[in-house]
């Protein structure tokens, strides 16, 4: 596995000068060197692992955001095994690949929820949000926290995001009709 500081540190457990340095001038943070000590311990156990590349690593709420090398997310994201390891090693995580497509930025996050569109809004005084639109109604067990999400991507990005369901929401045990599906008819 690649991380964001040297292979021998993450192995050790103790960053060299250079990478000392790197973390004092802010070219790496605490989060990248801590999961970076994590995942090479954890690579050990799950070979899966070695074929990664850690790009960055956030701590945003008591949650890690592992951001790995482009069409690595997915191989995480299915792997239930290592799923699991890595929730016993992190705690609460998610995976996100390194992209500047928001689209791509907003499904690995929440996966495995079906992201319909994603459109961007200009607001008048210049600043712009996401609207994602997710496929279905929210469920009682709606697999993900849409709050959590939102925060992520404002960290990590710089956007808010709004979250919207395709059938509107889940009230009293069955789905409410949108405007869309009932055309303001109950």
């Amino acid at each position: 596995m690649k991380f964001p500081i040297c292979t021998f540190d993450a192995r050790v457990g103790v960053l060299c000068p250079r990478c000392e340095e790197r973390l004092k001038n802010g070219e790496i943070s605490d989060a990248d060197v801590k999961a970076s000590f994590v995942l090479a311990k954890l690579a050990t156990q799950v070979p899966a692992l070695d074929r990664l590349t850690l790009k960055r690593a956030y701590l945003i709420d008591g949650d890690y955001v592992l951001v790995l090398s482009q069409g690595e997310a997915r191989t995480v994201l299915s792997n239930r095994p290592l799923m699991g390891k890595l929730k016993e090693a992190l705690g609460n995580f998610w995976i996100a690949e390194q992209t500047s497509d928001m689209r791509q930025f907003i499904e690995d996050l929440l996966y495995p929820v079906r992201i319909l569109t994603v459109n961007v809004v200009w607001i008048p005084d210049g600043t712009r949000q996401i609207k994602a639109v997710i496929s279905g109604s929210r469920g009682m067990n709606f697999p993900v926290d849409l709050g959590r999400a939102s925060k992520i991507v404002k960290a990590i990005k710089g956007d808010d995001v709004i979250f919207e369901f395709e059938r509107g929401k889940f009230e009293r045990g069955r789905p409410r009709r949108s405007a869309v599906q009932g055309l303001g008819r109950s």
